[in-house]
């Protein structure tokens, strides 16, 4: 079971339903702040879907860090909530607690999310996690000339998507990674 704060109460009745599984199918997105492909995020989660099985996903949940989005409305996060919202799914958000963690709230918040769809996985949800991956764009990043998973591209993804990311992998969680299309070599 994963570590619940005060603040994750609706994490905790999932966790602790005892009626099993709560939802049949959970997807944890993550994605850098600046995603602003929707037709990408749809075709993403229609080809999730159609690997789910679609007669076979009855209840499906999204599990979000809750980023919201930026002053141009771009976000991964926002735009998923809003994507499985307008077709009547349900979401739960797992806003960090930056009051209380400072820089590190969206690693701690991550860890439980992650936590979160392990213990739904463990009560007979099936579960992925899908990264939806973009270049940092932290002005003097310290990281800048690190290269990451995707050669004859410079730089490196979002900090935030990448730990996550990494976290679902370490869980046992399948994931899946959506490249931004401006990140595809030609």
């Amino acid at each position: 079971m994963p570590h619940v704060t005060p603040d994750d109460a609706a994490a905790a009745r999932i966790a602790n339903n005892p009626r099993r599984p709560v939802y049949s199918h959970v997807d944890l997105v993550t994605g850098a702040r600046s995603w602003d492909d929707e037709i990408g995020m749809r075709a993403a989660y229609r080809e999730g879907w159609r690997g789910w099985g679609p007669s076979s996903v009855t209840s499906p949940l999204l599990v979000s860090g809750h980023c919201p989005a930026d002053p141009d409305g771009r976000g991964a996060d926002a735009m998923a909530e809003m994507l499985w919202r307008a077709e009547g799914f349900e979401v739960l958000t797992v806003p960090a607690d930056w009051t209380t963690y400072g820089k590190r709230a969206g690693f701690i918040r991550n860890q439980q999310m992650v936590d979160l769809v392990v213990a739904l996985l463990e009560q007979g949800s099936s579960v992925r996690c899908t990264a939806f991956l973009d270049l940092c764009r932290r002005p003097r990043c310290p990281q800048s000339h690190d290269q990451q998973l995707v050669p004859l591209v410079a730089g490196h993804f979002s900090h935030g998507t990448v730990d996550c990311r990494t976290r679902a992998i370490q869980a046992g969680i399948e994931t899946f990674d959506v490249m931004h299309p401006s990140l595809r070599p030609v």
